[in-house]
């Protein structure tokens, strides 16, 4: 049994159409980490590339395994710090009008010193 042959039959997309939805993934991660500062998106904008490593070398399968192992553990991370650390983050909020924003939360924190 050819290795080759076993890293076709576990990748059953090809090689383009992953690369398209790794570097997606990526483009989509990247971009919500950077609207929101929220570490687990990071991580995952990390993570969905490196399933392509296998193809740098597909006659190694601990290579295979460890990219496997890596993701795993990177999923389960993004999980719990998306439930604990980045829960009580506040998205970033972009406007037009800064100034405006300002006053608003000016209230905001009367209205809260005020209780």
């Amino acid at each position: 049994m050819e290795s080759a042959g076993v890293v076709n039959s576990l990748f059953p997309i090809e090689m383009k159409f992953h690369m398209f939805l790794a570097l997606l993934a990526f483009l989509v991660f990247g971009i919500q980490f950077v609207r929101y500062r929220k570490s687990h998106y990071l991580l995952l904008a990390i993570a969905f590339p490196c399933t392509l490593l296998p193809y740098l070398d597909q006659s190694n399968m601990s290579l295979f395994y460890g990219v496997g192992v890596f993701e795993f553990i990177a999923f389960i991370a993004s999980a719990i710090l998306s439930v604990t650390i980045d829960k009580d983050k506040q998205p970033v909020k972009i406007s037009e009008n800064p100034d405006q924003d300002d006053l608003e939360q000016k209230k905001q924190d009367s209205q809260e010193g005020d209780l």
